[in-house]
């Protein structure tokens, strides 16, 4: 009798191999669907749903309107597989979803996906340009995730921390200088290293000798959150601001010192920058001018502080930071203080008002301006020319 169950069993489990082995060769027989190819002259998106009735794509570089849904509309072929073959857009990095009969949905064999604050979307790099900045470096920097105590609010918090190749903690002879980078509204600390590809930039423009080697600090800027929301952890209540902008004293408070204790970095003024994009760039212009005896170096990127968001009014600086313009020799005493803004943002008419204002008082103002409205592929420009200027 047990001779005879000891055959039964490995007769199943020969016919279990069997069968697993028979379904993945079945498996192994299909077409492999190719989405996005990138080619010369076009990208072509693909799409199996043999049960969809109309399916479509929605690239980022179409924009949005009825042209854009016109050339996205997707045309079915053999065995339920949808494509269709766009013209190639100048290099960057784009994002993308399907619809199918009105459902939104990744592309599933595509695992590059970005997450902004709750939209998830595939991705492409359309090389050969501005892109080539965006891709991975062998032998780059690390990119750690640390937790760390936020006493100011009286938090256990995270933040990414970015160290450039050939970054040794135990070498204690060579300092690096700081970048504390700040996300926008709706993101956090994720958010710069992926959607803004900070760690391929900085390999990249290190590599390359055109940035000074450097640590960037990506901490999560909504003072309420022990973390990005993916972590699934709650919120802190009762927390209180003077500001959506003025919000973030845990910086100079807890983090920095954190820094300081934990990294071989500069320790002085010059050896410390704060930049960021739309809120963060609010906070950078707090923080940096506010502590102007801590950071020598200021960026501000789209900043809705500055005048032109929806319902803001004008920006006035001497209000909002006493003697910015009264008492200039206090505060005109940065190495660095860039302030840029996309040509189609709605908030480029209030910064560029500030920036004349400011240039007017004295102040030394790199501006710069890109094509795009208030979107990551104006904000990793800012990065990588910020990073290029900073520290010099």
């Amino acid at each position: 009798m047990k001779m005879k169950s000891i055959l039964c069993a490995v007769f199943a489990l020969t016919a279990a191999l069997s069968l697993s082995a028979q379904e993945l060769q079945n498996f192994t027989r299909r077409q492999p669907i190719v989405s996005p190819e990138v080619t010369d002259s076009t990208v072509i998106f693909r799409l199996s749903a043999p049960y969809a009735t109309e399916v479509s794509v929605s690239p980022s570089w179409l924009g949005y309107g009825a042209e854009a849904q016109k050339m996205g509309k997707m045309t079915r072929g053999d065995g339920g597989v949808w494509s269709v073959a766009l013209p190639r857009p100048e290099s960057e990095l784009y994002t993308y979803t399907f619809t199918v009969d009105g459902v939104s949905t990744l592309d599933p064999v595509n695992i590059f996906v970005q997450r902004d604050g709750t939209r998830f979307m595939s991705a492409v790099l359309v090389d050969g340009g501005t892109a080539d900045l965006y891709k991975e470096r062998i032998g780059g920097g690390d990119l750690e995730q640390v937790w760390y105590k936020d006493s100011t609010n009286d938090m256990i918090r995270r933040m990414y921390v970015y160290t450039p190749a050939g970054y040794n903690p135990n070498d204690k002879r060579t300092k690096y200088p700081v970048l504390y980078l700040l996300h926008g509204g709706g993101g956090d600390e994720d958010a710069w290293s992926t959607l803004g590809r900070t760690r391929q930039i900085m390999d990249n423009l290190i590599a390359e000798g055109k940035a000074t080697p450097m640590i960037v600090v990506m901490p999560n800027g909504n003072p309420s959150e022990y973390a990005a929301r993916t972590q699934m952890l709650p919120t802190k209540e009762g927390l209180t601001f003077a500001s959506g902008f003025d919000n973030y004293e845990s910086m100079t408070n807890d983090i920095v010192p954190y820094i300081e204790a934990n990294y071989n970095v500069i320790t002085n003024r010059k050896g410390r920058a704060v930049a960021g994009l739309s809120m963060g760039g609010g906070q950078s212009f707090y923080i940096g001018f506010r502590h102007i005896d801590k950071f020598a170096n200021i960026g501000i990127f789209s900043s809705g502080l500055l005048g032109g968001s929806v319902g803001a009014g004008a920006f006035d600086a001497e209000k909002e930071m006493p003697g910015i313009y009264t008492n200039t020799k206090k505060y005109n005493n940065l190495d660095l203080l860039y302030i840029s803004c996309g040509t189609e943002d709605n908030r480029i008419d209030g910064t560029e008002k500030v920036v004349a204002e400011m240039r007017d008082k004295g102040y030394n103002v790199t501006y710069e301006t890109y094509p795009g409205g208030h979107v990551w592929s104006v904000w990793r420009l800012n990065l990588a020319s910020f990073v290029q200027k900073v520290f010099k």
